[in-house]
C-alpha cells in the first residue's frame, strides 16, 4: 500500500484479508468476554484478533481497535484437517474498568503463501459478568 493504515485505526487498516462482525447489542451489561476461534493455523499463516466494546450511546465509529493476545500460544498445523481452539480473554480475570453492552470483533489474517491460508470453523464469544 501506498499509505500504512494500522489495524488499531478506527475506521481502516491497511492488511488485505481481514473478517468484521456486525457490532452484537446484549440486554445485559458486561465486564469481558471470552472469545473462543476454531482455527486451522499453518506454519506460513498468522492471524490477530481486535474488539471494541461499547455502551449503548456510543459509535463504534468513535472507537480504535484494541488488540487481544491468546491465551496460550499454540502450536501451527500444517494438516488442513487439524483445527484448534484459540482463546482469548477480553478484560483478562477481572474484567474491563467499565461495562458494555455492545461489543464488535476483527480477525486480520496475514500469510507468507497465499496458498495456505488461516482459516476457521468456528467462532464462539461469551460475555463476562463480574
Amino acid at each position: 500500500p501506498y499509505t500504512y493504515v494500522p489495524e488499531t485505526n478506527k475506521t481502516g487498516g491497511t492488511s488485505l484479508a481481514k473478517h468484521i462482525t456486525r457490532p452484537v447489542t446484549m440486554t445485559t451489561s458486561a465486564a469481558g468476554l471470552k472469545i473462543i476461534l476454531s482455527a486451522n493455523k499453518p506454519s506460513v499463516a498468522n492471524f490477530v484478533v481486535y474488539y471494541k466494546v461499547s455502551t449503548s450511546d456510543i459509535s463504534f465509529d468513535d472507537l480504535s481497535w484494541n488488540v487481544i493476545s491468546p491465551e496460550r500460544t499454540m502450536p501451527s498445523d500444517d494438516d488442513p484437517t487439524i483445527f484448534r481452539d484459540y482463546e482469548y480473554l477480553v478484560g483478562g480475570i477481572g474484567g474491563l474498568a467499565e461495562t458494555f453492552t455492545k461489543f464488535q470483533l476483527k480477525i486480520v489474517m496475514r500469510t507468507s503463501n497465499n496458498a495456505r491460508p488461516p482459516r476457521f470453523k468456528d467462532l464462539r464469544v461469551i460475555a463476562l459478568v463480574v
